[in-house]
């Protein structure tokens, strides 16, 4: 990636300075993810200025092209006569510049031993996780007004990495283990029934309407009905429409699942589609009996979220597939200071939605959503809710989304350990596995060392720092 050209002057780079080789794989991820993020960034490991004089050309880039300098701070860069030497000219520009230098603390260098050149300073901290510390430099960017540049993109980030690196670069023969958001079913109801109705054309009448309102999930399949529950669990409420069950079938689940029904004529793709559908509708049930509540998306889907005080201290502790003692949050805020000089607070809500599967594996493919609250209200604006989603989620990455998902279905198995026991009937229920299906890699990719991230705190946030709203599908 070349920088980016300054015939006008301006100042329009965001420079980083570090130990090489000491911090090379930090500064080397830190480096692409903000030219992926659009920020114009030069650091040694991407690319040269270029020209003989190597020190004469890095001195000018920070004398006249430099918006931000990032210093990399370690115990090694600490007392690197290169970093230090580039920090000296900072230093000098920083003199009419605010906020010039910003120190990125990735190591435990204590506070006594930091170069007086940085201590009256305030350095972002990535030693308990680069994308925390990430994340609060994305948002000093955003605040101190650094521009984007149109030509520092992901495809460009992929196109220097492919000109630099072999496709070989970080695999290793290691096998690896790996988490997905797959929940197999470890048991499931054995039968479902299909109940004829009488009157025919008042019951076509009432499903039309949707004036059937059952406690148990059903599935219409013209003049029938599909239940898990018996014809005496469902009279009452039938009668109560002036219809009643004149005739009922037995089927297997397992057997109706494979093969559909001969009489009336269901073939198997139909099958599993009925199937899923009360699968669907008793997750559904069961979330909301658990204190969970509900939105929908576009299309009629629902996810369903954790409401503020649903669990001590909005926290779930969990077990991860290795085995890790662990907690999430589900519920968290952020603040505003609005113009008008009153605080806005602003909560984010982590939720799931399931989808049942018979191939290729029987379970809950799970999904993660978080919605929004603001003083306690709901967003109504499925743009408002997607612009929300947008400014606060983008610094969470693969781990922030599995271990609440995790951490969600620990919830829903509550005393029951290991399992998630979903009510389908009076008598029968569907059972869902609370860890994941596992699967093991061959190989493994290690590019960097990175440290695990960590829980980021509630924080303030000045009002205007959220993207405009946009009309978009949710």
């Amino acid at each position: 990636m070349q920088p980016p050209s300054n015939s006008s002057g301006v100042r329009n780079m965001i420079f980083v300075s570090h130990a090489n080789p000491e911090d090379n794989l930090f500064t080397r991820w830190l480096a692409l993810r903000l030219a992926r993020e659009g920020y114009p960034v030069w650091s040694d490991l991407t690319k040269l200025l270029g020209g003989e004089d190597f020190w004469r050309d890095i001195e000018v880039a920070i004398r006249e092209r430099t918006a931000k300098f990032l210093f990399v701070l370690s115990k090694t860069s600490n007392q690197k006569q290169g970093a230090l030497m580039e920090l000296t000219v900072a230093r000098k520009v920083g003199r009419n510049i605010q906020d010039f230098i910003i120190p990125l603390r990735i190591d435990d260098i204590r506070h006594d031993d930091i170069n007086i050149e940085l201590q009256r300073l305030n350095c972002i901290d990535f030693s308990k996780g680069w994308t925390t510390g990430y994340g609060s430099l994305l948002k000093k960017l955003q605040e101190d007004g650094i521009e984007r540049d149109p030509r520092f993109t992901a495809d460009a980030v992929t196109k220097w990495w492919r000109g630099n690196y072999s496709v070989e670069e970080g695999v290793t023969t290691t096998p690896e283990r790996c988490a997905s958001n797959w929940f197999e079913f470890s048991k499931l109801p054995k039968t479902v029934w299909l109940h004829s109705i009488d009157p025919q054309d008042k019951f076509e009448k009432a499903v039309e309407d949707e004036v059937l309102e059952f406690s148990v999930p059903t599935r219409p399949h013209g003049t029938c009905l599909f239940s898990f529950a018996k014809a005496d669990e469902l009279s009452a409420h039938l009668a109560e429409h002036g219809l009643e069950i004149v005739h009922s079938v037995e089927l297997s689940v397992e057997d109706f699942s494979k093969d559909g029904m001969e009489h009336p004529k269901i073939e198997r793709r139909d099958a599993r589609y009925i199937l899923s559908g009360m699968f669907r509708d008793g997750f559904e049930r069961f979330a909301i009996s658990k204190g969970l509540l509900p939105y929908a998306l576009s299309g009629g889907a629902k996810y369903y979220w954790f409401k503020q005080g649903l669990v001590e201290n909005d926290k779930v502790f969990f077990t991860n597939p290795a085995g890790e003692k662990c907690w999430r949050a589900m519920v968290e805020y952020k603040s505003f200071s609005a113009k008008e000089g009153q605080t806005r607070y602003r909560n984010w809500h982590f939720g799931i939605q399931a989808r049942p599967f018979f191939w290729p594996f029987t379970g809950f493919a799970v999904k993660a959503h978080v919605a929004f609250t603001e003083n306690g209200v709901l967003y109504e604006s499925k743009a408002k809710q997607h612009a929300a989603r947008r400014s606060q989620c983008k610094s969470w990455y693969n781990d922030d989304w599995l271990d609440r998902i995790l951490a969600t279905m620990t919830f829903l198995a509550g005393e029951n350990g290991n399992e998630i026991q979903i009510p389908l009937s009076g008598d029968q229920f569907l059972i869902a596995k609370r860890t994941p299906i596992l699967f093991e890699s061959p190989v493994s990719f290690q590019l960097m060392e990175e440290q695990p991230p960590v829980e980021e705190p509630a924080h303030d946030e000045e009002e205007g720092d959220e993207p405009e709203e946009e009309e978009v599908e949710a």
